[in-house]
């Protein structure tokens, strides 16, 4: 049998004492194991505690925060917000779900195309669109803010679309002389329409136009023509359930209901557009 010898360390090399009861021997520079007799040794290798009842900062550290639960620690305004925009969601998809059915079912041809069109574009995609930003959306709260803005761009240009091809429709088959009150708002709606979408293009080459104008400003113009042509847009749709199409496929109180659920709807949509156009003019007046 082998005898079992303590290791060798170098006289050059460094040992690091990380607190336990081996000490080394200087004539040898073996380390062998003792317990440590002066009560300084002990004192040295035992770790000092701090009361934290008696430190300046304890109250700071004497307890680990948690994060609650998103549902426990919403605020009541934001559990109202979250609350109406579900409001709103069941708006947009009754005007847009019957109308589709109504417009189907009589055929997509002429005024039938036109009304289905503008309300896909206009009260669905248009309306999903202006709220994507919105903190409020239950639909796209959890989204980053690239994949909103991805959506946005890809809402807003269907519902452009979608809303000027309906628009043109009608005006072409009127031969764009449109007197009553609905077809002069639906005009104003496509004119606004097309400039929303150009000052969007620009926004989204803002680095290439900033000469001209400054990104701030005209994404706060894009905000603000997009807002007005949702607007227009949505009192257009409601004196379009006045016009003979709709009037004869349906009965008085549906029309009064239709009314009323397009207000809501245009009520609820508004209020995160205009909040975040609040916030650019006020950033914009800042800079003055």
């Amino acid at each position: 049998m082998t005898e079992h010898l303590p290791p060798v360390i170098s006289s050059t090399q460094k040992v690091i004492d990380y607190g336990s009861t081996a000490r080394a021997d200087p004539a040898t520079n073996l380390l062998s194991q003792s317990p440590p007799t002066a009560p300084s040794a002990r004192a040295q290798r035992s770790p000092a505690f701090v009361d934290l009842s008696e430190s300046s900062g304890g109250h700071r550290y004497s307890r680990m925060s948690h994060k609650l639960p998103l549902s426990e620690t919403e605020q009541p305004l934001q559990r109202l917000e979250y609350s109406l925009n579900v409001l709103n969601q069941m708006c947009i998809g009754f005007v847009t779900i019957y109308m589709s059915y109504l417009t189907l079912q009589t055929g997509l041809a002429g005024t039938g195309l036109h009304a289905w069109l503008v309300t896909i574009g206009f009260s669905f995609f248009m309306a999903e669109g202006v709220m994507v930003h919105y903190g409020g959306n239950v639909l796209t709260n959890s989204y980053k803010r690239s994949t909103k803005t991805t959506i946005h761009w890809v809402l807003l240009t269907l519902g452009g679309g979608c809303g000027a091809a309906g628009a043109l429709i009608k005006m072409i088959q009127k031969g764009f002389m449109l007197q009553s009150v609905h077809g002069r708002l639906g005009i104003t709606a496509f004119i606004l329409c097309l400039l929303a979408m150009s000052s969007g293009l620009a926004a989204l080459c803002s680095a290439r136009v900033k000469k001209v104008i400054t990104p701030l400003l005209n994404k706060t113009l894009h905000n603000f023509l997009g807002f007005a042509c949702f607007v227009i847009a949505l009192v257009t749709q409601y004196y379009g359930y006045e016009t003979g199409y709709f009037k004869s496929r349906t009965k008085a109180d549906f029309q009064i209901l239709m009314k009323c659920i397009t207000l809501i709807s245009l009520v609820l949509s508004s209020y995160g557009p205009m909040k975040g156009l609040y916030h650019r003019i006020k950033s914009i007046s800042r800079q003055f």
